[in-house]
């Protein structure tokens, strides 16, 4: 994953001043009605006001602790609004305010207590529920006030019909009583208007219980069971209440353990839903975690068992179903593991709890922390692997080792060994111990899943620093596995990830807990996979994870694992600062944020990291090629890696090379034929790092050279392509892509070796790379083909250069009017006809590329790709035989006015777009004659709808303006895309009109850019306005007099052709004459022209759009009076229009022009012979009866 530059808490941090002043501004004024004077308060807001609040502190997210400087007086305002409502106006809350009668769902009207709720749930959310709760008020008479509004405002929710409280109420109030359980007097003192209303069921839980207590076990009860938050707590209230000392006495605890362990056996299976489940869990959970050992002690047998026997031992179909759920399966952990820590403390103090029992309670619960390590769900994984380490620490330290020693027998199982030479496969149990460090660790057997569990258990219990020394060798090896781990799912995405991070942690722990002199004294050959190379079984622990860190943080497909890998590095070097190589520098090249994007890792950070030493160096050369380069599942890291081994290979002597070339040659020879999938990608990468490795000889002595062409020369390339027959397909053309990458590389270092005839080996590769050229449809593989071609070429003797350009050529001209021409082959041909000894063949090329630009069924695809072709070509003609290319600006001309369309869209615009490249090609040639006859076309390409053309246009006229002499330079303001979509664009544009042959170009534009987006129909017709209004008055009656008859006389000039043409034109020239910018426009212009114009776009089969448009013009020129009658005889004429919508537009247009004749009472969506004596007689008083179309 490549990440952003910009990260969002850069963003964040820059923009947290404005909103914490908008925060402390419109909270007051939330709150109170006169604000920070807080005299009047409010008791309901619109809930749209508390949502905008709520949605600015959602964004504090990536950086809460931005909030601290002012977060006690935000929530001080908060908790004086609430505990004002609950005090003095808690019976407004019934009050049902009412949002206006055309208000949506977020214009509601809610109780002021309802929109705080939300306030503090939100900053609960942010910055941590135990932070907010300590800065909400704990005074004592707050209690019952709280406490009655639960139960009234729930009351009235119920007789009333009115919404209850929401679960943020729910949940900030529970909260808010639990915090205010921590008073430090005897709940009996206080006084309560409440009369307690506690359930039959729940009797025996209130024996005894001041009111007070059975109220809040009333209310706490009722949401313990909620799917919602308020769950949470609820369950945070029962403990606080239960364990109080004066609630102690009472033995509320015990009480609450029996009750949750009845609903949790107790009744059918179907009776409750997961959520009741889960409370009461949560309950035991809590009542054991929050108490001490003392206070829980006379119900810990009791709670183990019970968690014994839902988690183990227990078969029921009710224990069957709670087991299926995550959450309680974290939750048995989570229990069993502070019973084990309780149960540690007091063996042998408590009535049943002996030292066998102990023994016994830990085995049963070790066993099963060690089978949740491979659990489907994350959080019981990682619940397991704390609670594992948390009881390790409790344990002596020989019971701790077994605990890790059964950890590392895990890590060992399903783990295969791997030859590096002959890449054989066996298992570990084939070899005696002391031989099985020479192989490689193979972990395509083993479970992801577990291997997580199990990387965060040793990270946790190094964290403790629960592991004995002599295990640290085993423990830094499984590490190191873990942190190269890669599986694929069957869908192809990793899930080797969360291993990775898991073994990140652990090493990061490593570094920080232990001394450098413990770290220094593990044998580094004892650890697998080290003492393979001779580098690396020369360096110390310390080195050798740093080394490790180092390629993960480079290479890493993962961001996540990037950066956790850097700050582990960092802290490894940090603490151990002398015993790593060039440790400082190393950290400041691999930065946290260098490594955020993938592609600076890769090139930029990976070459500065080896360029600090050997041991970086070899490292990452090694790793490019393996999974997490050339072998990486994506296409782009697969390039990445090539760039970086190059750069790598620069630095590389010779024999390092050849290494590294035959290592990439073993692997392209031990892949299967077929190109398909993950043997595709792998073909694709290793082929375009063998190219990086050849490219990097191309600067090598002569000698060097020679010695790198025997090894070259040994490629079968027919093998190492694989099978290039089947269909053409993603995966194929990424293969081909690689393929000619390396074909290109090859040709371009044989090159370099004088006295030696290549003109076989080019022979033999042509088919090949045609075979790609033909196949290629994507413009990456396109490209990579014609680059092999171009390379290839030279290399071939003249008759056959002259062979191949007439093969392609014979070919091409069979097909060029069907949808088979080449793209691969144009763009080939291009860059041929530069090295083309042969010139008949040179003059074929350019005659052949015009031909498919002339050809009326070739495919936009196909004709964008020869424009792209001779716009290279262009580039590489001398400027004084651009004169003599045939029919070139007719090329060009057709190119800039190909408005193509399909069910596609304007794909024309492709070709458009590349003939504007082909024209700023032409620009740096500087034939002024060619150029100054395709302006005018540029110009109106300028002012066209569509805002990548007009972009490219733009662009292409500022710089053919700049170069010409005597014009004013055009402005350079309009840099971005989003610019010329400006009104300051359009009017900066209409500037040009001054220019006589773009006039009538530009006029063509700007109606196409009145037919776009709203966006750029309002700059267009904004610009154009305040540039007539802004001339003189005879000046403007010249201008728009101009503009007028331009549209007159080319929409008499597309009448036949489609809406997309005519219908923004006749919607400019309408908006044109509407402005009434000037008043005697009818003694200067030619009536009957306009009428002519409209009776030939106006004929019997308009559409509706164009209809409609014609009617708006209508209704313009029924205010001119020489058009007026024709005009209205029109307009009435479309009130019998077989389609009701044209009907009605034109009755509205009439009734518009101030006609009143019965247009109000008349049904214009009754049939047509309904209203037609009607409109005979409106027609017939309108004196148009008679009127005719001419």
């Amino acid at each position: 994953m490549d990440a952003t530059e910009l990260d969002i808490d850069a963003k964040l941090y820059k923009a947290s001043g404005d909103l914490i002043s908008e925060l402390q501004a419109k909270l007051p004024l939330l709150v109170w009605h006169d604000g920070h004077l807080r005299k009047r308060l409010r008791t309901h807001v619109p809930y749209k006001k508390s949502a905008g609040l709520c949605l600015i502190l959602d964004g504090f997210q990536e950086w809460p602790q931005l909030l601290d400087p002012v977060l006690a007086s935000l929530i001080g305002t908060i908790v004086e609004g609430f505990t004002t409502f609950i005090t003095q106006y808690p019976d407004a809350y019934e009050y049902q305010a009412k949002a206006p009668p055309d208000s949506t769902p977020t214009d509601a009207i809610v109780p002021l207590p309802t929109a705080l709720s939300w306030l503090l749930y939100t900053f609960c959310k942010v910055r941590g529920y135990k932070v907010i709760v300590r800065l909400l008020s704990n005074e004592p008479r707050y209690v019952e006030p709280m406490i009655r509004c639960i139960r009234e405002w729930n009351d009235t929710a119920t007789t009333k019909s009115m919404p209850g409280l929401v679960w943020p109420q729910k949940y900030i109030m529970q909260l808010w009583l639990s915090h205010l359980m921590l008073a430090p007097f005897e709940l009996s003192t206080l006084s309560t208007a409440n009369t307690p209303s506690v359930d039959t069921k729940l009797q025996h839980l209130c024996q005894n219980l001041p009111a007070v207590a059975q109220d809040i076990l009333s209310v706490a009860l009722g949401s313990l069971t909620s799917p919602s938050k308020e769950r949470e707590s609820a369950v945070i209230l029962l403990v606080r209440l239960a364990l109080r000392r004066d609630v102690q006495a009472i033995n509320l605890a015990a009480r609450l353990v029996e009750y949750s362990s009845s609903c949790l056996l107790d009744g059918e299976v179907q009776a409750h839903t997961v959520y009741h489940y889960l409370g009461h869990l949560s309950l035991l959970y809590s009542v054991v975690n929050l108490g001490t050992a003392s206070e829980v002690a006379p119900f810990l047998t009791q709670v183990y068992t019970l968690a014994d026997r839902l988690a183990i031992s227990g078969s029921s179909n009710r224990i069957t179903a709670i087991r299926d759920l995550a959450l309680a399966r974290k939750y048995f952990v989570k229990t069993l593991r502070v019973c084990l820590t309780h149960a540690i403390t007091l063996t042998d103090s408590v009535d049943g709890l002996d030292e066998e029992t102990t023994n016994s309670w830990l085995e049963g619960s070790i066993q099963f922390f060690l089978e949740c390590l491979g659990d489907k769900d994350s959080p019981v994984r990682m619940a397991a692997s704390k609670a594992l380490s948390v009881v390790a620490l409790r344990l002596d330290a020989s019971m701790a080792a077994e605990i890790i020693e059964a950890v590392l027998g895990a890590l060992s199982e399903n783990v295969l060994l791997e030859d590096p030479r002959t890449l054989r496969v066996i298992t570990k149990t084939d070899l005696p111990d002391d031989q099985t460090t020479l192989y490689i660790r193979n972990l395509s057997a083993v479970d992801p899943l577990r291997w997580h569990g199990l990387m965060l258990t040793l990270g946790h219990l190094l964290f403790r620093r629960s592991a004995p020394l002599h295990q640290l060798p085993e423990i830094i090896e499984a590490l190191l596995l873990g942190l190269e781990f890669e599986q694929r799912s069957h869908a192809g995405t990793s899930v080797g990830v969360s291993v990775r991070d898991g073994a990140c942690f652990g090493i990061w722990t490593l570094a920080r807990k232990y001394s450098t002199r413990e770290l220094e004294d593990v044998d580094s050959t004892s650890i697998a996979g080290v003492s393979i190379s001779h580098q690396t079984a020369e360096q110390s622990v310390l080195q050798v994870m740093a080394t490790r860190l180092v390629l993960s943080a480079c290479l890493d497909p993962s961001g996540n694992i990037r950066r956790g890998s850097s700050a582990a590095l960092q802290e490894l070097i940090g603490r151990h600062p002398d015993s790593i190589v060039q440790g400082i520098p190393v950290v400041q090249v691999v930065d946290y944020t260098a490594v955020a994007r993938r592609s600076k890792a890769m090139i930029e950070v990976t070459a500065q990291a080896a360029a600090l030493g050997q041991e970086y160096h070899e490292a990452l050369l090694h790793a490019l090629i393996g999974w997490r380069g050339a072998r990486a599942a994506d296409a782009d890291s697969r390039r990445w890696a090539a760039a970086a081994l190059q750069i790598l290979c620069n630095l590389t002597p010779l024999t390092l090379k050849i290494q590294t070339l035959q290592k990439l040659n073993d692997g392209l020879h031990r892949l299967g034929p077929r190109n398909l999938a993950t043997t595709a990608g792998a073909r694709h990468g290793l082929l375009l790092c063998v190219a990086a490795v050849i490219d990097s000889m191309l600067t090598s002595s002569a000698s060097q050279a020679r010695e790198m062409l025997l090894l070259v020369d040994s490629i079968d390339i027919t093998a190492v392509a694989g099978d290039l027959g089947s269909r053409a397909n993603a995966d194929m053309e990424v293969a081909m892509e690689g393929i000619c990458t390396f074909v290109e590389s090859l040709a371009k270092f044989k090159s370099t070796i004088d006295d030696v005839d290549h003109g076989h080996f080019a022979s033999q590769i042509l088919p090949l790379v045609d075979r790609c050229i033909v196949t290629a449809e994507r413009p990456l593989t396109i490209e990579a083909s014609s680059k092999a071609i171009v390379a290839v070429f030279p290399l071939l003797q003249e008759p056959d250069q002259i062979g191949l350009v007439e093969s392609w050529l014979d070919v091409q001209q069979q097909q060029k009017h069907a949808d088979l021409v080449c793209t691969g082959r144009l763009t080939a041909m291009a860059h041929l006809h530069a090295l083309c000894r042969h010139q008949p063949s040179s003059v074929r090329i350019l005659n052949f590329l015009q031909a498919i630009m002339g050809a009326k069924d070739s495919l936009i695809e196909v004709k964008t790709a020869a424009m792209e072709s001779l716009c290279i070509l262009v580039r590489s003609l001398p400027p004084q035989n651009l004169t003599s290319l045939p029919s070139l600006r007719e090329t060009l001309i057709a190119g800039l006015t190909d408005y193509t369309n399909d069910q596609r869209g304007d794909v024309g615009s492709l070709l458009r777009i590349q003939s504007l490249e082909a024209v700023d090609a032409l620009r740096t040639h500087e034939p002024e004659d060619l150029l100054s006859e395709l302006t005018p076309y540029i110009a109106r390409l300028a002012a066209e709808k569509l805002n990548k053309v007009r972009y490219r246009a733009w662009h292409c006229l500022r710089e053919i303006w700049k170069a010409s002499d005597g014009k004013e330079r055009l402005s350079d303001s309009f840099q971005h895309l989003e610019d010329v979509s400006s009104e300051a664009y359009y009017r900066h544009l209409l500037e040009l009109m001054s220019t006589e042959k773009l006039r009538e170009h530009l006029v063509i534009g700007l109606y196409s850019s009145f037919g776009g987006t709203d966006e750029v129909n309002r700059a267009c017709c904004t610009a154009f306005a305040s540039f007539t209004l802004d001339m003189d008055i005879d000046s403007r009656v010249d201008f728009v007099h101009m503009v007028l008859m331009t549209l007159v006389k080319h929409l008499t000039h597309i009448a036949p052709g489609e809406d997309r043409d005519i219908v923004p034109a006749l919607g400019f020239m309408t908006f044109i004459l509407n402005q009434e910018f000037i008043s005697d426009l009818d003694l200067r212009t030619n009536w009957t022209d306009v009428w002519d114009m409209t009776q030939k776009v106006h004929n019997s089969t308009c559409s509706l759009e164009r209809t409609n448009t014609l009617a708006q013009l209508y209704r313009v020129l029924a205010q001119v009076p020489l058009m007026r009658t024709k005009s209205l005889d029109k307009l009435t004429r479309q009130l019998l229009h077989r389609y009701p919508k044209i009907r009605n537009g034109a009755a509205d247009i009439l009734y518009g022009l101030g006609l009143k004749e019965d247009f109000v009472n008349a049904d214009w969506n009754a049939a047509p012979v309904t209203n037609k004596p009607l409109v005979l007689d409106i027609r017939r008083r309108l004196k148009v009866a008679k009127a005719t179309a001419g």
